[in-house]
């Protein structure tokens, strides 16, 4: 099932909820999956990925195993931490704590570790390379909390692990995960009056007529005096804005909240839920395709969670038509 879900994507962003979420199982299930079916891939990173043992916890981690043929962007230190061999075919003179990101193609099966790049647009540039050289499809390794970088500025589509580690509380796990999943899921905004230029950070836009504002106490105080309106967010979409926001009372029902992309959410999901309930609702400018939220029961700090309760609890709670998966039993 998990190859038929990323099949029609190029790029795929692979991003954890927290650290020993299952995120490296998942990327090498797919490796293996794509290497089945001879397709060459590409991986990079955001941060770093494949060491032996979690440097936080000192647990045994996954190591990332590739095959013959795949193009590996990571931070040129990272190099001899693997046992493929390897030829570096582009060098991107892009700084990170291990080294400048360099492009190889590995001529053998083995271990490999990345780090990549850490910004949006240098991930693109890296991408774009990959694809140029040969890949046939990119998975992009995500970061602790980065979210942001499973967005469309980076990749097509994103699968989001979750897992015992976590909380010790697995209705919190829960909760959270399908919070995140949500956020994730967004449809796009229908209006055709948002500005693309919007100088400041809220544009409330009602009929014809649209007013910015730097400060969301000045855009909840336009949005009282509107009927049926829409506030364009640009940059994140904080708790502190939505708390401005709850002072419009009334007039946040049928208010369309549009932000650029779904990691421009940060809301908890106590503030995310009382807008809604309120009578809003968010949209987003561009859409990314959540392919599925892959579970992993077990938790490295030894507090896990009974498996089929765990994933039967995750696909009552996330948005329906994503699909929840095991990737270590026979339904992924």
């Amino acid at each position: 099932m998990l190859y038929e879900l990323i099949q029609p994507y190029t790029s795929v962003s692979t991003v954890g909820m927290c650290k020993n979420a299952g995120k490296t199982t998942v990327l090498n299930e797919l490796i293996r999956l794509c290497a089945e079916h001879g397709e060459t891939v590409a991986l990079t990173s955001v941060g770093r990925d494949g060491e032996r043992s979690d440097l936080v916890t000192g647990t045994k981690k996954p190591e990332i195993f590739v095959y013959s043929g795949t193009l590996i962007a990571t931070a040129a230190d990272c190099l001899d931490l693997g046992d493929v061999s390897r030829e570096i075919l582009w060098t991107s003179g892009m700084p990170t704590p291990m080294g400048e990101v360099v492009l190889a193609r590995a001529w053998s099966d083995g271990l490999v570790q990345l780090a990549g790049p850490s910004m949006t647009a240098q991930l693109r540039v890296i991408r774009e390379k990959m694809l140029e050289l040969g890949a046939g499809r990119v998975f992009i390794d995500g970061a602790l909390s980065r979210k942001s970088l499973a967005m469309p500025a980076v990749s097509d589509a994103a699968i989001l692990s979750t897992g015992a580690s976590y909380s010790r509380d697995m209705k919190k796990t829960v909760n959270d995960t399908a919070h995140s999943a949500a956020l994730m899921s967004l449809e796009r905004t229908e209006r055709e009056d948002v500005p693309e230029d919007a100088e400041q950070k809220f544009t409330v836009l009602c009929g014809s007529k649209a007013q910015c504002f730097e400060l969301a106490e000045d855009a909840a105080d336009a949005l009282r005096r509107a009927e049926k309106a829409a506030v364009l967010i640009r940059g994140g979409v904080t708790d502190r804005a939505a708390e401005a926001f709850f002072s419009a009372g009334r007039a946040l029902s049928g208010t369309e909240f549009i932000a650029e992309d779904g990691s421009r959410l940060l809301l908890s999901a106590g503030n995310y839920e009382k807008l809604l309930r309120a009578g809003s609702r968010f949209t987003v400018l561009k859409t990314t395709r959540l392919l599925a939220v892959t579970v992993n029961p077990f938790s490295a700090y030894g507090t896990h969670y009974d498996t089929d309760a765990f994933l039967d609890a995750m696909r009552r709670a996330v948005p329906a038509g994503v699909p929840v998966l095991n990737v270590k039993t026979k339904d992924a």
